[in-house]
Protein backbone atom coordinates (compact mmCIF):
# COMPACT_ATOMS: atom_id res chain seq x y z
CA UNK A 1 0.00 0.00 0.00
CA UNK A 2 1.35 3.09 -0.83
CA UNK A 3 1.54 6.34 1.42
CA UNK A 4 -1.04 8.14 0.61
CA UNK A 5 -3.40 5.37 0.12
CA UNK A 6 -2.65 4.33 3.74
CA UNK A 7 -3.31 8.31 4.73
CA UNK A 8 -7.02 8.35 2.86
CA UNK A 9 -7.59 4.68 4.66
CA UNK A 10 -6.54 6.10 8.17
CA UNK A 11 -9.01 9.21 7.21
CA UNK A 12 -12.00 7.05 6.69
CA UNK A 13 -11.66 5.44 9.55
CA UNK A 14 -11.14 8.46 11.44
CA UNK A 15 -13.73 9.79 10.08
CA UNK A 16 -16.09 6.97 10.72
CA UNK A 17 -14.88 6.67 14.45
CA UNK A 18 -15.34 10.25 15.06
CA UNK A 19 -11.55 10.27 15.87
CA UNK A 20 -8.28 11.79 14.97
CA UNK A 21 -5.59 11.19 12.63
CA UNK A 22 -2.13 12.56 13.52
CA UNK A 23 0.69 11.81 10.06
CA UNK A 24 4.27 11.71 11.14
CA UNK A 25 7.46 12.33 9.21
CA UNK A 26 9.98 9.33 8.64
CA UNK A 27 12.03 11.45 11.63
CA UNK A 28 9.19 11.38 14.18
CA UNK A 29 7.70 14.95 13.61
CA UNK A 30 3.88 15.63 13.17
CA UNK A 31 3.15 16.07 9.32
CA UNK A 32 -0.81 16.87 9.41
CA UNK A 33 -3.47 16.48 12.43
CA UNK A 34 -7.36 16.37 11.62
CA UNK A 35 -9.92 15.69 13.87
CA UNK A 36 -12.92 14.38 13.09
CA UNK A 37 -15.02 13.79 16.24
CA UNK A 38 -16.97 16.55 18.16
CA UNK A 39 -14.07 17.12 20.69
CA UNK A 40 -14.89 20.43 22.56
CA UNK A 41 -11.25 21.08 22.80
CA UNK A 42 -9.33 20.17 19.08
CA UNK A 43 -6.35 20.51 18.25
CA UNK A 44 -5.71 23.21 15.27
CA UNK A 45 -5.94 21.34 12.08
CA UNK A 46 -2.70 22.18 10.18
CA UNK A 47 -0.70 21.48 7.37
CA UNK A 48 3.40 21.51 7.85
Amino acid sequence: MAPHEAIEVARQIALNQGSEVVIHRRDGTIRDMDSYGNDPHPPNETEH
